[in-house]
Order: structure tokens, then C-alpha cells, then sequence
């Protein structure tokens, strides 16, 4: 019996960051230098603000800094970090009176997307130089749990509970309270009624820890057991006085009941039969556990986008900016490239004329006909402006078969393995092939997947709010199936004023969410962190 509580609409996670290097120059005549790393965050305006400094330590070239940075982690957006190591040589607070012993550029997707969430990186001098003589750095992030999503798995029976009927066993239930600050009692939840019992089990309870007790173990909880009536009121039994900690030790209570005339009075037991303190796993630790996340990308090749060569096309190739579709791939390809190792795209079209004479509706991107595979951003950014130059705009709007085509390759996709699949679909029309698309979804919402279809241009974009199933869930006219879990988000670029980095954080906010409900669906817990050795070497620097 789940009781459910609402969530952020917009994910985040606190991360503690922890610092190490190796190799660092010496910057002193008579000793080694000091290093201390400050760390900076960009804000939103472009510049770079400190968000903390460990401390210096003396007269080491292989610092493993104690001081931790922590911050907030968001998936669905750019977070640019920059890691600074000085040579302290006094007390000044001004960082341009030491010497700089090198930095690193990164990002937090690529810290949180790496082996482990551990990042080792060259550093590199101020003009940008990698060479060996600046060493390395070791950055790895760890997340800080906020116990906001713990439950406390709990089963219940009653043994020799007495009745208050005449005739009967009496009919029990329990009401579970919780102490407030003022010292009174408030109801959290009540299990079923077991009737003609003084034996009663009632069914398994799920209640959120920061409605039983607002995550303090030592609260005061009661169990208050009562004995329901048809015509009149309720019977008060009798009660536990306990707390979170005294319920996570399996065991027997004796049943009281306070200002009694009898206080001697054997009014039964309620036991305890099963409790566990539950931590649903995050998307962080399935991340650093290596759950990869693989990016398909499908364009619209459709001729409601006007002739590529006209200044009005969504495709036209401005020499002095990028059009919607580029700045779609952009902005969401730079942050989900951080998550899959070897940061390979499959990048489609659809709705073209193939040089073939054929229109196809799911076509390799860069032409080939045996991979539709290519090589991070730029890869599908040159796919694409390839394809633009040889692929007939045609029709029509049609989506089934990408989605097909991701489908298939999420139902590879069989545990224990640990990866998902995310497609971005672009597209400027009304879709023209609803019900199959619909058939499609509801397939594919039991599997590893999620669908993010981003609208570009000013088209009637309805159908496409109908398809993220917000209001009302998907359900194939053709099978009376309903989808398994939410997996679609639309979100239209002209409502966001074309800003790509707003797109990327609209389109994919639910995606944290849709990854760790599909693994909890199929009781995937996220895997063992890999190690990283204590005596980590140093990369190759490039020559």
C-alpha cells in the first residue's frame, strides 16, 4: 500500500566533489610547491564565480586535497567547471599574487559521465598547453543523499487483540501517527480492516520518511489499534508508543491503553513482522554505477520545411548562424554526449527522397547503408549538412518507423546489461501517421527508452502536446493497450524565443525520472561504483 508523495518537477542532486593531483610543477627555489585548487562554476551570464577552494597543502606535487567542494547537479543543464591549482606563497586572498600551476575546463555532465563519476584529466598551462609538466588531476563526484525519496517498508500483525464486539472477533485496523513539533499526534496513514480477527495481518505499508517522521528516527510514533464498527463509532483498542528506530527491529509490542481503569489488562500484541529503511537509487548512482545512455537523433527531411537554398527554410545553412535544427542538435547533443563513453550518435532522417528515388521515413544520416552511426556533435552537425545537400525534401510527416527503429534496438537492451536510450526527434509538421505513432509509443514504454520530439518553425503543434500524454496517457486504438510509463516529452522551440540551452533543460528535465522508473519497474538496483586505484598514473600528455 504505496503512499505516494509529489516530486521537483525539476531534478537535482547535491554532489561533493573530491580533488586530487598528481605531477604538479614546482614553482619554489628551496622546497615544493603548495598547491590548493580553487574551483569556479559559470553563472549564467558567462562568468566564472568561485564556488569554493580546498586547502593548500605544503610542500607536495601529489595533493590529495581534504577539502571537498560541493554543489548542485542537474542533468539537463550545461554546468561549466573550471579547476585552478596555485602555488600559495602567502596569505593573500588575491589569486594573481601566486603562481599558477595549471587548470582544467570541464563540465559536470563529463565529471558525472565518466568511469565511476571520475574524471582524470592533463591539466594544462594558461595559454591552453597540455604538456607534461602541468601533471593531472583527479575530479570525482559523489552524491550527497538528501534521504527526500526514503520510504519505510513495514508489515503488521496483531496477536490476541481483544474485541469490543459481543459478539465476533471484532474487526481491527491500525492508525499510524506521528508526533508533531507542538507534541501533538497527527495521522499518517491506516491499513485496511481485517474483519473477525484477533489474529489480524494487515497488507504491506510504504510510507514516505518525510511524512512519518521528517526523515528524525528517534520521533515519537503511535500505532493506534482500533476496532471498526458498521453503525457506530469506532473502538479505541489501545496503542504502541514507539519510534522508527524500535519498528526497524523486528519484534513484539504489548498493547496499552492509557488512563485505563485495567492498566494490568492483556489487550494483545502487535508484532512487527518485516520493516526496512528503503533508499530508492537515483539516477546519479545508475550513472556512476555505468549505465550508459545511448542518443539517437532523427531529423525531419520534409518539404513543409521549404527548399533548403530560400532564406525562410528551417534548413537554410546561414553563414552567420545556425538554424533551429543546429541549434536543437547543439544544445541537447553537448549535454547527453557526456553520458556515453565513446560518444557515439546514431543520427537519422526522415520523410526524404533518397538519391535513390525512394522516400524514406528512416534513413542513415550520413549516408551509408550499413551504419547510422557517427562521431559526437560535429559528427551528426556534418551528417546533417550533408544529407541537406542531397536528400530531396519530400513527405510525409511520419514517425512510426523511427520509432521502430529505436524500439528495436531498446529490446536488445536485457539485464543485467545497464544502458538507455534516448531519441530526439526534430520536427516541423503536423504528424501524419497518429495512430501507428501511438502503437509504436505504447510498444516501446515498457523498454529502456524515452522520446523527446522538439518542434521547430510555426506549425500546429497539437498532436504533438496528445503524444506527451501529460494530460491524458497514451492508448492504441488498435490494441485498447495503455502506455506502461510516461516516456514522451514535446516541448516547441518557438514558446522557449529559439534559446537552446532553455530547450535543453525543457526537454530534458523528465529524463532522470524516466531512467530510474524503468530500472525500478524491472528491480534493477544501480551497479557497483568501479574503482579507481589509489595510484592512479597520469594520462599521456599530447605531444
Amino acid at each position: 500500500m504505496p503512499i505516494h508523495q509529489p516530486h521537483d518537477a525539476i531534478p537535482k542532486s547535491r554532489v561533493r566533489l573530491t580533488i586530487e593531483c598528481s605531477g604538479l610543477s614546482n614553482k619554489d627555489t628551496f622546497s615544493k610547491s603548495d598547491p590548493c585548487c580553487v574551483v569556479r562554476l559559470k553563472s549564467r551570464d558567462g562568468r566564472y564565480v568561485e564556488i569554493g577552494r580546498t586547502e593548500q597543502i605544503n610542500n607536495d606535487l601529489n595533493p590529495k586535497f581534504k577539502t571537498k567542494i560541493e554543489t548542485d547537479y542537474m542533468f539537463e543543464e550545461v554546468q561549466d567547471l573550471q579547476f585552478l591549482l596555485y602555488d600559495i606563497d602567502s596569505k593573500s586572498a588575491a589569486l594573481d599574487d601566486h603562481d599558477f600551476l595549471g587548470s582544467l575546463d570541464t563540465s559536470m555532465g563529463a565529471i558525472v559521465g565518466s568511469r565511476g563519476s571520475c574524471l582524470i584529466k592533463p591539466l594544462t598551462g594558461a595559454k591552453g598547453q597540455n604538456e607534461k609538466k602541468y601533471g593531472s588531476i583527479k575530479v570525482m563526484a559523489e552524491e550527497i543523499s538528501s534521504g527526500a525519496g526514503d520510504t519505510l517498508k513495514l508489515r503488521i500483525a496483531g496477536a490476541r487483540l481483544v474485541s469490543k464486539d459481543w459478539m465476533g472477533k471484532g474487526d481491527k485496523y491500525l492508525v499510524i501517527k506521528r508526533q508533531r513539533g507542538d507534541g501533538n499526534f497527527e495521522e499518517v496513514c491506516k491499513t485496511e480492516v481485517v474483519k473477525n480477527s484477533k489474529d489480524p495481518s494487515w497488507q504491506p505499508l510504504e510510507i514516505p520518511m518525510s511524512q512519518l517522521n521528517l526523515g528524525k528516527m528517534e520521533t515519537p510514533i503511535l500505532l493506534e489499534v482500533m476496532d471498526w464498527n458498521s453503525v457506530s463509532a469506532h473502538d479505541f483498542i489501545g496503542q504502541v508508543l514507539c519510534t522508527t528506530n524500535d519498528l526497524l527491529q523486528p519484534r513484539s509490542f504489548k498493547v496499552e491503553k492509557p488512563k485505563s481503569k485495567n492498566p494490568g489488562k492483556d489487550r494483545g500484541e502487535i508484532i512487527v513482522q518485516f520493516c526496512e529503511l528503503y533508499h530508492p537509487p537515483s539516477f546519479l548512482e545508475y550513472i556512476s554505477g555505468g549505465c550508459e545512455i545511448t542518443v539517437m537523433m532523427a531529423i525531419d527531411f520534409t518539404a513543409s520545411n521549404k527548399p533548403v537554398k530560400n532564406p525562410d527554410s528551417l534548413h537554410y545553412m546561414n553563414p552567420h548562424g545556425w538554424n533551429q535544427y543546429q541549434q536543437a542538435i547543439m544544445s541537447v547533443g553537448e549535454i547527453l554526449d557526456k553520458y556515453k563513453e565513446d560518444q557515439e550518435f546514431e543520427a537519422y532522417g526522415f520523410g526524404g527522397k533518397l538519391p535513390s528515388g525512394q522516400v524514406s521515413h528512416c534513413f542513415a544520416l550520413n549516408g551509408s547503408t550499413t551504419s547510422q552511426t557517427v562521431q559526437g556533435v560535429q559528427g551528426i552537425l556534418d551528417a546533417y549538412q550533408s544529407s541537406i545537400i542531397n536528400v530531396e525534401l519530400y513527405g510525409p510527416t511520419n514517425f512510426a518507423s523511427i520509432i521502430g527503429a529505436a524500439t528495436e534496438a531498446a529490446a536488445k537492451i536485457r539485464p543485467p546489461k545497464q544502458s538507455y536510450i534516448v531519441l530526439l526527434i526534430i520536427t516541423d509538421g503536423a504528424i501524419t501517421d497518429m495512430d501507428p505513432t501511438i502503437d509504436a509509443i505504447v510498444r516501446a514504454s515498457g523498454l529502456p527508452l524515452s522520446i523527446v520530439i522538439v518542434g521547430v518553425g510555426e506549425a500546429d503543434f497539437s498532436k504533438m502536446h496528445e503524444l506527451d500524454g501529460d494530460d491524458e496517457p497514451l492508448k492504441s486504438q488498435t490494441t485498447g493497450q495503455r502506455v506502461q510509463r510516461d516516456i514522451v516529452q514535446f516541448v516547441a522551440f518557438r514558446d522557449l524565443a529559439n534559446d537552446g540551452p532553455r530547450l535543453a533543460k525543457e526537454v530534458l528535465a523528465e529524463i532522470p525520472q524516466q531512467l530510474t522508473s524503468y530500472m525500478k519497474s524491472h528491480n534493477m538496483k544501480p551497479m557497483p561504483r568501479p574503482q579507481v586505484s589509489q595510484n592512479w598514473a597520469p594520462p599521456a600528455a599530447a605531444g
